[in-house]
């Protein structure tokens, strides 16, 4: 039997949906995006997820083109490709509750580091030690194992960090919010582009020491406020000042 449609009845939804299409138009302008492919998710509350649709360009991505969904069956019912993106999202919202928003994108930076045979984001750059304690790597393709075990894989390897560097596959990244977790995403996919054009000098990349990071990662009670500023000034770019989409910016 086929499954009902979720209804739009949360009185957040406008502007959850406004906010989290805005972060893929961002994401298309910052050279994140990959056409149709990845996924941002966003939980409305315990049980209803807004999440990429699978038919739509990230540039095009507006509130209304943003699926709500809750279970594995409506979300079967919409195809193949928007299928893989709810088993990816939906374990990670199920294990980490307070991680409303779920990022999941192929950086070209971030996914070429993935590649290496020693992946780590080394702590050497400003970008980059924003991450310290903060990142996880798999050891292997999380889709092997099969489709539909991945998003669980994906959880078991994230465990209680932020990011996620998948091998072969991009980043994951929770957060709150869809601000917070867009700023991370742009803030490592910084910090991965310094670090691989500094190793193709074939120099040895030096790390900052112990000291230096624990002065650099003290607690920010600004950080919010700065994912905030950075999203409103990203909108402004890509959408105009009276929020209307300007697609022909694309960089």
């Amino acid at each position: 039997m086929a499954s009902a449609r979720v209804p739009s009845t949360d009185r957040n939804e406008s502007r959850a949906r406004d906010v989290l299409a805005a972060a893929h138009r961002i994401a298309a302008h910052d050279g994140l995006a990959e056409g149709t492919w990845n996924h941002f998710s966003l939980m409305l509350d315990a049980t209803r997820m807004l999440i990429t649709p699978a038919d739509r360009h990230w540039a095009l991505i507006d509130p209304d083109s943003l699926v709500l969904t809750a279970d594995d069956d409506d979300a079967r019912e919409r195809g193949r490709q928007f299928l893989i993106g709810y088993r990816i999202h939906q374990p990670l919202h199920q294990v980490r509750p307070a991680a409303r928003c779920v990022l999941h994108a192929h950086p070209p930076y971030a996914t070429a580091l993935s590649l290496l045979d020693e992946p780590e984001l080394i702590l050497a750059s400003q970008m980059s030690v924003g991450f310290a304690g903060r990142i996880a790597y798999n050891d292997h393709y999380d889709l092997i194992g099969g489709a539909a075990g991945q998003g669980e894989r994906i959880a078991t390897a994230l465990g209680d960090k932020d990011v996620l560097l998948l091998r072969g596959h991009g980043v994951v990244i929770v957060g709150p919010g869809v601000e917070s977790a867009y700023l991370d995403l742009y803030t490592l996919e910084l910090a991965c582009r310094s670090q691989v054009l500094a190793m193709s000098t074939g120099r040895e990349v030096r790390p900052m020491g112990a000291i230096e990071v624990a002065e650099l990662t003290g607690a920010d009670p600004d950080s919010d406020d700065e994912a905030r500023r950075h999203f409103a000034a990203m909108r402004m770019l890509v959408d105009g000042p009276r929020g209307r989409p300007t697609l022909n910016r694309t960089g």
